[in-house]
């Protein structure tokens, strides 16, 4: 069980803290240096990324009854290290966009696998908490990529470099993969006839205000960190700073993902959830001041909740449905909120170009924060078929 547990949190590493995470903490250097300056662009870029992902999620959610989440991960690493090594190697905007594109294609093959393979392994009064390690992983990954860059640029005596990030990334994946290949074993799950639809997506008690509220929360997800960097640089902040501050997001998500985890088996999905929407709706308007303390405040309240809340959502899924048709019920709640993913950094950079700026945004961000943490308070409390594991009090 450790094994599988391992190498599923080294995985989710791979599919959100490298595939999705990266891009942003480097965006500055990348923006200036291919593309001319411009947040729109760059906004752009991590829009290609989402699309992917959306993408992948789609075609897992179609093909999941038929294929084993092993399979799926396997795959998901191979184009993940493929897309990191063409980012190595890019020169313009067209090579940026397939290496995130085939990162984002990873990214769902990972992220479709990880939570059934995890939570398979445990017992249910346990999912919680496992879903919360492996957010607890992405939150590792992000500490050593922020710092990770800031050594690597010190090293380099320039605070732009970027390329050879995406080096040490291919490599990772690469060499994970072969371990996932050659040590990773899982039980064989049941076939299951499954396709787009909602049909598995409505067995969940209270589907569609868990839906709405992902959807909005889609929003923060995708504008938050990957212009954090920007706001913070416009606010006066050095690029070493930045960097320090996109490693506490990590840092707390360890501490705060595996925790809101282990809470939620205790006390609820629906508390839990509601909490952590709140959070997010603080740490948006705590940017609003552009100083010190309130951006690490700002940083440490979002990266408890903002990683704990996707887990938390696949886990209210994992309560009621099971084995592959949990990834088909994830599969398509993802598809739903990618909608907000895909239109939040276009948005969010025009934001940015424009003379109003960054603080409209966040605020925005803010309000909707709230909406959210209003309808995900009205899903039901209940307790599933395995076990004890109630979903709200």
């Amino acid at each position: 069980m450790k094994r599988i547990i391992v190498l599923a949190g080294l995985s989710v590493i791979v599919s959100h803290s490298l595939s999705r995470q990266a891009y942003p903490v480097l965006l500055t250097a990348i923006r200036d240096d291919l593309l001319g300056g411009s947040n729109q662009r760059a906004g752009f870029l991590v829009t290609v990324t989402f699309l992917a992902y959306m993408v992948g999620v789609a075609t897992m959610t179609i093909v999941s009854g038929r294929t084993e989440p092993r399979s799926t991960l396997l795959v998901g690493l191979w184009l993940s290290s493929s897309g990191f090594a063409v980012l190595a190697l890019a020169h313009q905007f067209s090579s940026l966009a397939a290496g995130l594109g085939l990162a984002g294609l990873g990214s769902a093959g990972i992220w479709m696998s990880v939570p059934a393979i995890a939570t398979g392994a445990v017992s249910p009064e346990r999912r919680g908490v496992v879903m919360g390690a492996m957010s607890s992983s992405m939150g590792i990954g992000l500490v050593v990529l922020g710092q990770g860059v800031r050594l690597v640029r010190q090293a380099a005596g320039d605070q732009t470099v970027w390329r050879p990030i995406w080096v040490v990334a291919a490599l990772f994946a690469l060499v994970l993969s072969a371990l996932v290949a050659l040590f990773l074993r899982t039980e064989p799950t049941e076939r299951q006839s499954t396709s787009l639809s909602l049909s598995v997506l409505r067995q969940v008690d209270g589907w569609v205000p868990l839906t709405i509220a992902y959807v909005l929360f889609g929003m923060l997800a995708s504008s938050y960190a990957p212009f954090l960097g920007a706001k913070l640089t416009d606010d006066g902040f050095s690029s070493g700073h930045v960097a320090t501050l996109y490693s506490l997001i990590g840092l707390s998500a360890i501490i705060g993902a595996t925790s809101l985890g282990r809470l939620s088996d205790k006390v609820g999905r629906r508390p839990v959830l509601t909490g952590s929407m709140l959070a997010l709706a603080l740490s948006c308007g705590l940017l609003l001041f552009g100083r010190e303390p309130f951006a690490t405040l700002s940083v440490l309240l979002n990266g408890s909740a903002s990683f704990a809340y996707p887990v938390l959502v696949a886990t209210v899924l994992r309560d009621q449905v099971s084995d592959r048709l949990f990834s088909n019920a994830l599969g398509v709640i993802t598809l739903i909120y990618g909608v907000s993913l895909t239109l939040g950094p276009m948005v969010a950079g025009a934001i940015g170009d424009s003379r109003v700026g960054f603080d409209l945004l966040y605020a925005c961000m803010a309000v909707m924060a709230i909406f959210a943490a209003a309808a995900v308070s009205a899903i039901p409390g209940r307790r599933t078929s395995r076990g004890p594991v109630p979903v709200g009090s």
